[in-house]
């Protein structure tokens, strides 16, 4: 037989505060508890926290960076830049593969052609130049 579990979550970081869980009256008891000790604030539903954006719908809970993103688009005046496609599969699903063998991190700096050492080498010789 399985009872139901309350869940309370608290983020903090400095002075950003963000309460969550399972149970609304929870939630409120502990938001009521720490303004008697606390000065603060109820900026009510999340939609901001340390810079990670929150968007609800009917499938759940949309988190995104879009204000970020458009800040560091504007900073490198990348504004009209063209779009890429994501060279990862959309919508795979991982799986642990248990027959694979461990991958060696020699391995990947082989990825790293003579010509990407030959121009940092350059580059190198240039700034002590």
């Amino acid at each position: 037989m399985v009872s139901s579990t309350k869940i309370l979550i608290i983020c903090l970081y400095v002075g950003d505060l963000l309460v969550t869980g399972n149970s609304s009256a929870d939630i409120e008891s502990l938001k009521q508890s720490l303004k008697k000790e606390f000065e603060m604030t109820d900026l009510g539903i999340l939609s901001y926290f340390l810079g990670l954006e929150f968007a609800y719908t009917e499938k759940g809970i949309f988190m995104h960076q879009k204000k970020y993103i458009s800040k560091v688009l504007k900073r490198f005046n990348m504004m009209g830049c063209n779009p890429a496609e994501t060279p990862a599969e959309i919508n795979g699903k991982l799986t642990r593969s248990e027959n694979e063998a461990s991958v060696d991190g020699t391995q990947r700096i082989r990825g790293v052609t003579n010509k990407d050492f030959s121009q940092l080498n350059h580059v190198r010789n240039y700034h002590n130049a």
